[in-house]
This record gives C-alpha cells, structure tokens and sequence, in this order.
C-alpha cells in the first residue's frame, strides 16, 4: 500500500512539473484578446559602413542614365582570364570605411547614417545638372540578420523586404529549443562602429513597443540558455540518476521488509 502511494505521489509531481514546463515554452502567457499600437519611431534602417546599395537611376533619356547605373556592376574576369567585362554577379556599390560611395559627375558623396529615403532626395537633387526629371531606386543587397543560441537552426539569414522584427527572426531560425530563455533575449547592434547590446523580454507585451523590435542590417539576436538547459551541464545531472535509482531501490525494499 505504501509502495502505491509513492508511485502514485511521483506521477502527480511529474505531471505539475510537466504542466510548469508547458507554461515556460508559450510566449506572452496569459495574455487576453487586445490591439497594440506599436512604438512610433521610424523602422527604416540608416546606411552603415559594409552596406552594400544597389542605386537604379531612369530618366527620360536612357544614354544619360545608363551612365549612372554602370556602377551598380562589378568588374570580373572572364574565362580566359585575359580581359575584363562587366559582369552583375554582386552589384550594388560598397559604402567604403568612411561611410562613402562614389558616383560618376558627382563624385564622393557621405551616405553612413542616411536613411534610403535621405539618400533619394539627396541624388535627385545631385543628378538635376544631368538628368531631366531623375527617378531614384535604391535598395539594400546585403540586408541580413545573425540568430544564434538556444534556436532550432542557427544561421544568418538574408532579409529582401529590408524589415524584419524579432519575432521574424526567431521564426526564420525554427523557433527557441524547450532550453531558450524567452524572458532575455539578446540583441546586438552596431552603431557608429561600436557594439550596443540590448534585452527583449518575449513574455512581455512591451516587445512590441520597444525600439528593438524591428531589427537592423547586420543585426545578432542572441537566445541564451535557461536554467533547465545549465542544470543539464551540471554535476547534479549526472549523479542525479543514480540517486534516483538508488532511493527507489531503498523504498522498495523497506516496503517488502515491512509487509
């Protein structure tokens, strides 16, 4: 009878515990039917030193603007090694270690913490002596993300909409392991060649409002481990069978030695 009774409180404990698990692995927990405004700031991302810009430049007289649109193509040699051609493997123009690009008629021009909208403005205006009525297009070719840690596939992870937000990110990457702290998710970002780091709390309605829930170009989301995934490191872990095995060995045999 005893012998039942144990077995019987063991499985009540392993359930309440799986139920306490369950509740750690949802995000936002508890959270009612509601609609959120998200934080007013501007999600378009600003020009870093490495980008790398793809400038489409049309006019109403394609010869002119054809001039502009060369840089977005790289030199490459061709089979024979012999001689080089224009070739659109990568285009797009690298902004340089002084956050600079260079254009044909206008030259050096400072873009690192432009906006793409900043930019426009700023070519359309720099292009009038040479185009009629210029049209700009610019996008980014190497908007990326990292996402490392406790994720299912870690990896980086190229972004075309240029706009991705954590919980975007973390999709991308398989979702957090059952071992992933969802209350201390690390953000990365580089400004101004410094690193800033940055918490975000998935079990929090804030997340939506933080300034850091739309991601950066070159940005790393860091998903620590919990405190189940640092006790299965643990000595504990390791011995923790064995004691189990033997306080069931001893319970066994108290109950025999006692019917």
């Amino acid at each position: 009878m005893q012998y039942k009774s144990l077995i019987l409180l063991a499985s009540i404990a392993l359930f309440l515990g799986s139920c306490g698990i369950n509740r750690e692995l949802a995000y936002f927990k508890g959270q009612q039917d509601t609609t959120l405004t998200l934080a007013q700031h501007s999600y378009e991302p600003s020009i870093q030193i490495g980008d790398i810009l793809f400038i489409g430049v049309s006019s109403s007289d394609p010869q002119s603007s054809a001039l502009f649109n060369s840089v977005n193509a790289v030199p490459a040699n061709n089979a024979a090694g012999a001689n080089f051609m224009t070739q659109s493997v990568t285009p797009g123009l690298l902004v340089d270690n002084q956050g600079s690009i260079q254009l044909p008629k206008i030259g050096k021009l400072t873009v690192k913490g432009m906006t793409k909208s900043e930019l426009t403005q700023a070519l359309q205006i720099a292009l009038i002596p040479y185009l009629k009525d210029p049209v700009i297009s610019i996008r980014f070719m190497n908007y990326r993300v990292t996402v490392l840690g406790e994720v299912v596939r870690p990896s980086t992870f190229n972004v075309s909409n240029e706009r991705i937000s954590v919980l975007e990110a973390l999709g991308m990457a398989g979702d957090l392991t059952a071992y992933g702290n969802r209350n201390n998710v690390l953000v990365i970002h580089e400004n101004e060649g410094k690193k800033e780091f940055h918490r975000v709390n998935l079990n929090k309605m804030e997340l939506f409002q933080s300034q850091h829930f739309y991601l950066q170009s070159n940005d790393v989301v860091y998903v620590e481990p919990n405190k189940a995934k640092s006790y299965l490191g643990s000595e504990t872990s390791v011995y923790l069978p064995a004691i189990i095995s033997s306080a069931t060995l001893l319970v066994l045999v108290v109950n025999n030695f006692f019917k």
